[in-house]
């Protein structure tokens, strides 16, 4: 137990030189292991109490983005009675802690009597001004949902994929760049934001197979940050319909998921303006298409659910026919979501979004079946309404990809026969030959071959081959360690914010340990396009050096299938 908490000795050196700023790394081991611990495993600790509530204080007083972390250890701290009868032994803490601003004194006080009395006259007039999320049964939850948070990450970081996505968070390949200390991000916005955009990234069934479990496991993490955030959830509202597709798909492929799922339905769900998107016809047809069991599931997390699955889910439901585990659930989030969440002093609330146009849109399901839908009018379709050009128009010889339910797969072929409103087409599935169907030519099964999606040049192909062929081998000649892999990115010169997005980018949404020349040769395409970014100034030069959400999204959406204006340059 004792190699799970900081590390004293260098706690220590840290408060008499006062050096607190360099203090993050101590401060969320110690963060998470309070948080995750009883409150005797903390009294057994207690020989370290004065040095660390004297490290608490000045790490308060120069790190205010982990406010609210700080409030919840002092929260936890006060419930031992050890570490009180320690603070209450140290008068110079009761000195140092009046040096903090007045409003955060008063949130300290208002956690615990001993603190309260320790406080400045001034911040205790304050005390009735306290944020109402800054009051103990507040940050009671705020406890809960962080304790959750680290535990998911943990699990998370010990899967081999997170290890290898990790290759660029090491500070030793990256020269004189350092990592900043500590995994916590204190903007639960921009969090949940990469989770969203991890599951957009999943658009068919293999990328599911190889990154769908990551992508969930983003998400959830994301919505418990934002939990009761309607402003946040309400800034992200256009993904909605792509996320709850994510969930419904995920959950039919991988049953054993219906708790993590559930959870993330929840939170959602809680949202007015995501519950509302709920409306739409695909979403509730993906919904009966579940097995009664995790519909009932489903339909425990919020009333709208409920009263769209079919009636023998909500009778089950209803009648607490659930397995316990699951039962829980919905308890489990709303005894976690905060009553009031403000926004964030650190990012303001954005602007009312415009009231939607009457205009169609297109989304695909994670296995690749494009639907349609109208914001205004809230209608949607699978068939490609007017106003985006109508049905596609197939001719015979034409290359066509047919869905096989079956395997779950999209099989490449040609189409024979076009008759009336009725297409024919063969086509190939993997290990299975050649297979016919005829389907209605506005069929969701029947789509037009992607144009180049993906596809290298010649000369992309033999350079990046070239450069492949020298790494260092994996299991097989044909793959390569990512870490083999990151070392050589980073002779690329970018800098590792953005190697981050373009190896997330490349990769599809999953952190291979391994890559073969195809996920190479993305990475190479998607450095070939930020260099190219760099050299051109301006707005796409900015895009590289932020390397936050906009870059990620124009990697993905555009650059992926963009032969880029020149091969990328490594230093040899």
């Amino acid at each position: 137990m004792a190699d799970d908490w900081p590390n004293w000795t260098k706690l220590d050196q840290l408060v008499s030189q006062g050096n607190y700023m360099a203090g993050n790394s101590e401060f969320i081991v110690f963060k998470k292991k309070v948080l995750q611990s009883s409150v005797d495993e903390i009294g057994c600790l207690a020989v370290h109490a004065p040095i660390m509530w004297d490290f608490l204080i000045g790490f308060a007083a120069v790190k205010n983005m982990y406010r609210s972390l700080i409030i919840q250890v002092f929260h936890k701290l006060m419930q031992v009675q050890s570490w009180v009868i320690a603070w209450q032994g140290q008068p110079a803490l009761k000195e140092k802690l009046q040096t903090l601003h007045e409003d955060l004194q008063a949130a300290l006080g208002a956690q615990h009597e001993v603190l309260e009395r320790s406080i400045a006259p001034a911040a205790l007039k304050s005390m009735a001004q306290v944020s109402i999320h800054e009051r103990p049964e507040e940050v009671r939850k705020d406890m809960e949902r962080e304790r959750m948070v680290d535990a998911m990450r943990e699990e998370a970081a010990s899967s081999p994929s997170k290890r290898a996505s990790e290759a660029f968070d090491v500070a030793a390949e990256f020269g004189a760049e350092t990592v900043a200390e500590g995994n916590h991000d204190p903007d639960p916005r921009k969090t949940l934001q990469e989770g969203i955009d991890a599951v957009e990234a999943i658009d068919d069934a293999s990328k599911m197979d190889s990154g769908g479990s990551d992508a969930l496991n983003q998400l959830r993490i994301g919505c418990l940050m934002c939990a009761g955030s309607e402003d946040v959830f309400c800034s992200e509202m256009d993904h909605a319909l792509n996320v709850f597709n994510f969930l419904l798909s995920f959950v039919k492929q991988y049953p054993d998921a219906v708790e993590r799922v559930a959870e993330v339905m929840n939170q959602l769900m809680a949202s007015p303006s995501w519950s509302a998107m709920f409306d739409f016809s695909p979403l509730k047809e993906r919904l009966r298409d579940l097995p009664e069991e995790i519909q009932a599931a489903l339909g425990l997390q919020h009333e709208k659910v409920l009263g769209l699955i079919c009636p023998e889910a909500q009778k089950r439901a209803k009648g607490g026919d659930v397995p316990e585990h699951l039962k829980s659930v919905a308890i489990k989030m709303q005894s976690i979501r905060p009553a009031v969440r403000e926004p964030s002093a650190a990012m303001p609330p954005p602007p009312p979004p415009p009231p939607p146009k009457d205009e169609w849109r297109e989304a695909k399901t994670p296995e690749g079946h494009s639907y349609y839908y109208n914001l205004s009018t809230r209608d949607s379709t699978w068939e490609r309404p007017i106003a985006l050009g109508g049905p596609h128009v197939y001719t015979v010889g034409k290359e066509v990809e047919v869905w096989s339910n079956g395997m779950r797969v999209w099989g490449r072929g040609r189409v024979e026969k076009v008759d009336g409103g009725k297409v024919t087409a063969e086509f190939a599935l993997p290990g299975r030959g050649v297979a016919k169907k005829e389907l209605p030519v506005a069929h969701r099964d029947l789509r037009p071959v992607p144009s180049s999606a993906h596809k290298l040049t010649d000369e992309e192909k033999i350079a990046y081959q070239c450069w492949f062929d020298l790494l260092s081998a994996g299991s097989a000649p044909e793959r390569k360690p990512g870490s083999v892999v990151a070392a050589f990115l980073t002779k690329s010169g970018l800098k590792r914010p953005a190697l981050k997005q373009i190896w997330h980018v490349a990769n599809l949404g999953s952190s291979p340990v391994e890559l073969s020349i195809e996920e190479f040769g993305r990475c190479c395409r998607l450095i070939a396009h930020c260099q190219a970014f760099l050299r051109s100034g301006g707005a796409d030069a900015l895009l590289v050096t932020e390397a936050d959400r906009p870059l990620r999204v124009r990697l993905r959406e555009e650059c992926l299938a963009m032969r880029p204006p020149a091969l990328p340059k490594f230093e040899h």
